[in-house]
């Protein structure tokens, strides 16, 4: 069907001859059932061969109308006069049709669209076609081939007929050209053939029942619908276009032989009724396939939408890690600059210590020994300045203490023979005596097993808290303690000062709460700062355990 399309399409004259040829055909059929005139039929499947050929080839499939229609009336003894305004308005009522489809609704041969298909039923079956009617019929009763009384039942008839052609022809052929055969598989083949069958059984029941005739019994036949809901659901247009198709030939076929409930007194009574109830078949299935297509697309649409939003999160998280993986190396540098930083820092200090004991100490203990010297000798020979020389001495002496004092407080763990343990006792001795505060020192647990870089740490804590408890406490009493607890070393200095502020405790950025934050991390631990018993502060710093000296080596 495709191959012939194209053809026709790129060759005009073999277009007007295939459509001429396709509606002389489906006029004879229509012709045999003609009530008024020779011409007027409620069986007219030539309607939708034109409206489907212009659909499909465009107004170059327009002259075949006129000339397929010219010929079948004149075939059946209508003069040529009639038959040439019949063809006429046959072209005008589809012509008019397209373009309104076209036009106005950009009407598309799939139909898979309600407003398409409302379009083509509205515009193209309805409103199109009381043109032909309205032409055929006034040219009838025009050239005396009907009674002017004749005139109002032959337009009605030749307007049920052309509109029953488009709905049920139409369809049918532009699902041929449009879709391919829906049948993929062996098990829809067989649900495609028990479909036909009981169609066709349950329509011959219905329409070849002669017992309905002439009761009116009408309820009978809508048995035929859930059979052509299921085409619709199961089988989409082609399933549609065929249920309809099979249901209208065997119900025409019943009803021309005086069986059904379309069956009445006389032969026009009986197919208005058949053509009434063949175009509501044809109005439902198309909707129905329709508005199964709209669902399946939104169906699609959705399905798309939950990929498409899953691929963008998908990518967003991996952007996301891929952030993340950068802020933390970023941080881990940071960590490890800042972490250079200190222990450059300690390293310069142990240095400047080291020199200060071993040189500066050095000199000043020699300078003492000399000076001492000189003292005795002078006071051995009663010399005037005997006192200034004792003076000198005294002054050296205090001299290389305060270096001895500086030098401790650079390295105080290396210099201290007891590790930690010393170090934090000598930091509570100067702070007893220099600032007048009563310290004390608590050891539950000693960490001079620790590697000296983390004893290190712990002491420039320890020497911080206490700092910022000389300085800001206001107190009387300073406590550090150190403690082990299931794999973890604690460090804690408190005070019985004034504390601190709730937004004090949870927001502090001071620099030495900083620092000792940092000490904290550096031991793979952590600090905290809360308000204690004494109305103080308690700073307290934990980290666990190193479980092998290679842990303790990986700490700067």
């Amino acid at each position: 069907m495709q191959n012939i399309t194209q053809s026709a399409r790129s060759h005009p004259f073999f277009s007007t001859a295939l459509v001429a040829l396709a509606y002389f055909a489906g006029a004879k059929v229509g012709l045999s059932y003609a009530m008024v005139g020779g011409a007027v039929s409620l069986v007219w499947p030539s309607s939708g061969i034109a409206l489907a050929a212009l659909l499909v080839l465009g107004i170059q499939g327009a002259p075949g109308i006129a000339i397929g229609s010219v010929a079948a009336n004149m075939s059946v003894g209508v003069p040529t006069r009639v038959a040439l305004v019949i063809g006429l308005g046959a072209m005008t009522a589809s012509l008019l049709g397209w373009l309104s489809l076209t036009r106005f609704v950009r009407f598309r041969c799939t139909m898979d669209r309600s407003k398409d298909v409302i379009a083509f039923i509205v515009l193209g079956a309805t409103t199109s076609t009381t043109v032909s009617a309205l032409i055929g019929a006034s040219a009838l009763v025009a050239a005396g081939l009907a009674h002017p009384g004749e005139f109002a039942p032959a337009l009605l008839q030749w307007w049920l007929g052309d509109m029953m052609g488009v709905l049920v022809v139409a369809p049918a052929l532009l699902t041929s050209i449009s879709y391919p055969n829906p049948i993929h598989s062996a098990k829809l083949a067989s649900e495609a053939c028990a479909l036909a069958l009981a169609t066709a059984w349950i329509s011959y029941l219905i329409f070849g029942a002669g017992e309905l005739a002439g009761h009116g019994y009408y309820p009978a036949a809508l048995a035929v619908f859930p059979f052509t809901i299921w085409a619709a659901l199961r089988f989409d247009h082609w399933g549609t276009c065929l249920s309809t198709l099979l249901v209208s030939i065997i119900a025409i076929w019943g009803t021309t032989h005086g069986t059904g409930p379309f069956a009445g007194a006389t032969s026009v009574d009986s197919l208005v009724r058949w053509c009434a109830f063949t175009n509501v078949v044809a109005l439902a299935g198309p909707l129905l396939v329709a508005a199964h297509a709209q669902e399946k697309r939104i169906q699609w649409l959705l399905l798309a939408s939950h990929v498409m939003l899953e691929t963008r999160v998908q990518e967003r998280t991996q952007e996301l890690e891929r952030a993340n993986q950068e802020l933390r190396k970023e941080i881990a540098r940071r960590r490890l600059l800042e972490a250079e930083l200190i222990r450059s820092g300690d390293l310069q200090q142990r240095l400047i210590g080291q020199e200060l004991h071993d040189g500066l100490g050095q000199h000043l203990t020699s300078l003492d020994f000399y000076c001492v010297a000189l003292s005795e000798e002078l006071q051995k020979h009663r010399h005037p300045a005997a006192p200034s020389a004792e003076k000198i001495v005294e002054l050296v002496k205090q001299a290389a203490l305060m270096t001895r004092k500086v030098a401790h407080g650079l390295d105080p763990v290396a210099m201290e023979a007891g590790g930690l343990t010393a170090a934090l006792q000598a930091l509570v001795t100067t702070t007893r005596s220099v600032n007048g505060i009563d310290c004390a020192l608590q050891v539950k647990s000693p960490a001079d097993f620790l590697a000296p870089p983390m004893q290190n740490h712990l002491f420039r804590a320890a020497q911080e808290a206490v700092n910022n408890a000389l300085k800001y406490s206001h107190g009387s009493h300073i406590w550090i303690e150190l403690d082990r607890d299931s794999g973890f070393q604690q460090l804690s200095i408190s005070d019985d000062g004034v504390g601190l502020a709730e937004d004090q405790l949870a927001h502090g950025t001071g620099l030495g709460l900083h620092n000792l934050r940092h000490r904290a991390s550096l031991l793979g631990g952590s600090c905290t700062v809360s308000c204690n018993s004494w109305g103080g502060t308690t700073v307290a710093i934990r980290f666990p355990i190193p479980e092998s000296p290679d842990d303790a080596r990986n700490i700067i």
